[in-house]
């Protein structure tokens, strides 16, 4: 029992002994600083640095949905664990070296992810190099990489808080604040995701929306360290074209601090030695990129599907007919399209070469010219040209609708152009697409327009002064129509109003109609002034003096005396009743296009002089100017504008144009210019009123600001009847063609450690059938024109961990329609009685959506909506026209 006591007296007075002495740690904290104790448990010396691990709890949660409705219900995957931070060195520059690793994962599909090592700039947390572990095959995106990104910046170091940089999704903006003490956040958006990749015909067609926001809170009393993160990231693709289209992407980020300790251990390198070498020296590590970690693999490669989807396009035809058009033929060439930019040499010569592909080779020389690249063009040339030279124009639509902006490309068809005879009609087709391929070049943006507009663009100047080296031809001045920049500016108005022929000056008068009126001068303004008047040295023929108030309507208002110029002219007596009603109809259409033009003209007839009269009430003419709006949804504004020139109360020359609008920008979707010469004479028989000569007429089509060359349908008498005679009824087609308008595809990696890889195609069918009958017995004839078209917007997401798909969502969305005029004519007796109506068909829009779960089972979403069909009004002359026509069959 005693001995019991003494024990326990023992282990009482060796328990209060142990207990540390308070005071004395904090005298010793004070006069040692906060790691005397820690540095009293190391091998302290001059090579020993204090470094730190400090260790993190954190949770993502990645989700993709098609629309908000079923964000509710969509699933998400989250993955949540541990991770340290550690420091590994400083060096003399400010750069620092740190590792990440995974030390536990809680939800089980964390994957087994090799450290990573950060080189960055302290103070801003700039990136500057990103490594891999030595053991690691392969840097695939993980959550070690996303939680990196979220931490550094890929901002440049001192250049300010705010700045526009390239990251690893593209050129964005970067902006870093401080809101509130302790308080830090970053904001991502404004992003041209993939560096240009994503292309779009037109401007809003599908718009695109990502950004981040993260917030990091900082514990200010010990070394600033992050103690928090929160992240949210989003990435939305929508159309105003259906509100159910397209896929929204959400991610969320958490991280907390639960662990912070000082360790002192050895220098690794020393501080003169850079961080990022250091990393290679003292670890092994290996370097997969800067702040776009450029080589660290996001998501999964695809195989190349070219030879698949022709053969899915040449079944489609073989089942359907060629006659037939749905909106399966946009949708296929789009995805050709894109994938043609992928495929090699030998897969095109395999689908040229391949017999049952001989009556898609239309198809494959389009996109193949889509490709624009030097190897593109020479595959084409030296294979497909070589095999099936009649498919040139093929292969030259599909050059100038290119999305393509290589210099390698652009040198290579100048040199091709070189190989050509200038007589021959090769040289002017290759010609006027590169004119076109050019004015891409010049528009792609404003300093490039600049560029070109000041005379700065060389190979722009070059193709334009090899183009003039022989002499301005007619043939020149049309190709110059499809670059409309200062070069042929320049040349075209040096033919106005002077001693040259005048089918150049007509030609140099629609040069100057298709520039931007920005470089319109005064110079300019009096030579037109001078052609409406018809006070030039020879006389001006109607159709000069109606394209040069197109062109002087352009000026107003910001050529106001353009205006007083014009109505000066003004008289009770017109010299030229058809000119005088096509002003007044012009003036007409232009208040109804733009409403600061309808303003201005009423301003101006205020005034006592230029107060109307009834003069063009009294007018007994038939040209005119209709403009018409066609549709205005979703900040798009679809229009059209006719004219027409009669002339003795024949037809003389018309142009139909229907274009699309979204904010200053517009678009030509399509245009027909029909134009005659000396047709009059031989309807009338009399030469009184206009230089004789042979009749003469031609078309030519425009396809989304690309004129194809003129095409002549009778040169002559002889050819005229010859034409009449064969118009019999048959319908023939005019053209066909496809014009891409969407062609997006990237992968986008995600804060919370998954990727999502996104897919968009999407083009425009266009098949253009005419047929004529003319009945000389009966005296009478009908022409038809009809437009079918279809256009489709494909777009794919698929959500990935690793290589395994998580969530995919297929989303489609077509419309179908027709386009058709028609015009009917009566010629018993001068003036000839016609009638034409233009109308489209009811327009078929459907939707598609299909969803995939990872377990592989899919749901499908089909939707239809029809609008009806539209007969279009006519202008008051048509339709005088109309009511005489048939007043005929009354009678």
């Amino acid at each position: 029992m005693f001995s019991r006591k003494w024990l326990l007296l023992a282990t009482l007075i060796a328990v209060v002994s142990a207990v540390p002495d308070l005071d004395e740690i904090k005298r010793n904290i004070k006069k040692h600083g906060a790691d005397y104790y820690t540095k009293q448990n190391a091998k302290y010396d001059e090579n020993t640095v204090r470094l730190l691990k400090v260790d993190y709890w954190f949770r993502t949660e990645s989700m993709i949905y098609d629309e908000l409705n079923s964000k509710e219900k969509a699933p998400s995957t989250v993955i949540a664990g541990n991770f340290s931070f550690e420091t590994l060195h400083h060096d003399v520059e400010g750069g620092m070296l740190g590792r990440f690793s995974l030390t536990q994962c809680n939800t089980g599909n964390c994957g087994e992810p090799s450290p990573i090592y950060m080189a960055f700039r302290q103070g801003g947390n700039n990136v500057e190099h990103v490594f891999k572990s030595s053991d690691d095959s392969d840097a695939t995106w993980n959550f070690l990489y996303a939680i990196a990104n979220t931490i550094y910046t890929p901002a440049e170091y001192g250049e300010g808080d705010e700045q526009t940089v390239d990251t690893i999704y593209g050129r964005c903006k970067v902006n870093f604040g401080r809101p509130e003490d302790k308080r830090f956040r970053r904001i991502i958006d404004k992003c041209d995701l993939g560096y240009g990749a994503n292309f779009t015909k037109f401007d809003g067609l599908e718009t695109v929306a990502y950004d981040q926001d993260v917030w990091y809170t900082q514990n200010t009393k010990v070394d600033a360290d992050i103690i928090m993160i929160d992240a949210v990231e989003m990435l939305a693709f929508r159309s105003p074209l259906h509100e159910k289209h397209g896929f929204q992407v959400e991610s969320r980020t958490h991280v907390e601090i639960t662990n912070r300790t000082r360790v002192f251990v050895h220098r690794y390198c020393n501080d003169s030695v850079p961080a990022h070498s250091c990393a290679e020296q003292a670890f092994g590590a290996v370097r997969v990129g800067g702040k776009l970690y450029e080589n660290v693999k996001i998501g999964v490669a695809q195989p190349n599907k070219l030879t698949k989807l022709i053969g899915t396009y040449r079944r489609h035809l073989n089942e359907m007919g060629d006659s037939h058009i749905c909106e399966k033929h946009s949708l296929l060439y789009g995805q050709i399209v894109q994938e043609a930019k992928l495929a090699k040499r030998e897969d095109w010569e395999a689908a040229i070469r391949y017999p049952e592909n001989d009556h898609v080779l239309s198809i494959i020389a389009s996109s193949l010219g889509s490709v624009g690249t030097a190897e593109s063009l020479a595959t084409a040339r030296e294979v497909l040209l070589q095999q099936s030279p009649e498919h040139l124009d093929d292969l030259l639509f599909g050059i100038a609708q290119s999305s393509s902006k290589n210099e390698k490309w652009h040198k290579q068809l100048m040199y091709w152009l070189g190989t050509l005879n200038q007589d021959s009609e090769d040289f002017w087709k290759l010609a006027n697409t590169i004119a076109t391929v050019l004015n891409k070049r010049c528009e792609a943006t404003t300093s490039s327009l600049n560029s070109c507009n000041k005379g700065k663009e060389a190979i722009v100047n070059k193709f334009i002064n090899d183009l003039t080296a022989t002499g301005v031809t007619v043939q020149v001045l049309e190709v110059l129509e499809n670059i409309p920049v200062i070069g042929a500016y320049d040349i075209a108005k040096k033919y106005l109003c002077g001693q040259e022929a005048l089918e150049i000056q007509k030609a140099a008068l629609n040069v100057i109609l298709a520039v931007d009126k920005n470089l319109y001068e005064t110079q300019l303004t009096h030579k037109l002034i001078r052609l409406f008047r018809n006070t030039c040295s020879q006389q001006t023929p109607t159709s000069h003096s109606q394209l040069a108030i197109d062109i002087l309507l352009k000026c107003v208002p910001d050529h106001q005396n353009v205006a007083t110029l014009i109505l000066r002219t003004e008289s009770l007596n017109p010299d030229d009743q058809e000119k005088w009603n096509y002003l007044y109809k012009a003036i007409e259409s232009s208040g109804e296009r733009d409403e600061l033009k309808a303003e201005f003209w009423s301003r101006m007839r205020k005034f006592k002089v230029f107060r109307p009269n009834f003069l063009h009430r009294a007018l007994q003419a038939d040209s005119h100017v209709h403009w018409q709006e066609i549709a205005d949804a979703s900040g798009f504004r679809l229009f059209s504008t006719a004219t027409a020139e009669f002339l003795h109360k024949s037809f003389k020359r018309s142009i139909f144009e229907l274009s699309l609008k979204r904010g200053k920008k517009e678009h030509n979707l399509f245009s027909l210019s029909i134009d005659t010469e000396h047709l009059d004479q031989f309807i009338t028989g009399s030469t009184s009123h206009s230089r004789s000569g042979a009749p003469e007429g031609s078309v030519r089509i425009g396809i989304a600001g690309h004129k194809l060359p003129t095409k002549h349908i009778f040169k002559g008498s002889t050819d005229l009847l010859s034409t009449v005679w064969d118009a019999d009824g048959r319908t023939y087609k005019a053209f066909e063609g496809n014009v891409p308008l969407r062609d997006v595809r990237f992968s986008l990696p995600l804060l919370s450690g998954l990727t999502v890889n996104v897919n968009s195609v999407g083009a425009i069918s266009l098949r253009v059938l005419a047929s004529a009958e003319v009945s000389l017995w009966n005296q009478r004839s009908n022409a038809k024109a009809e437009a079918y078209t279809s256009g489709s917007l494909y777009l794919t997401a698929s959500l990935q961990q690793d290589t395994q798909q998580v969530r995919y969502i297929e989303s489609t969305v077509s419309a179908l329609s027709t386009f058709t005029t028609d015009t009917r004519a009566i010629f018993e007796s001068l003036p000839y009685d016609f009638c034409l109506k233009t109308s489209n068909s009811n327009a078929e829009i459907r939707q598609k959506t299909i969803i995939e779960e990872e377990s592989h089972k899919k749901k499908t979403y089909n939707r239809k909506r029809v609008e009806p069909g539209v007969t279009y009004r006519l202008d008051d002359s048509t339709i005088r026209q109309c009511n005489n026509y048939l007043e005929q069959f009354r009678m």
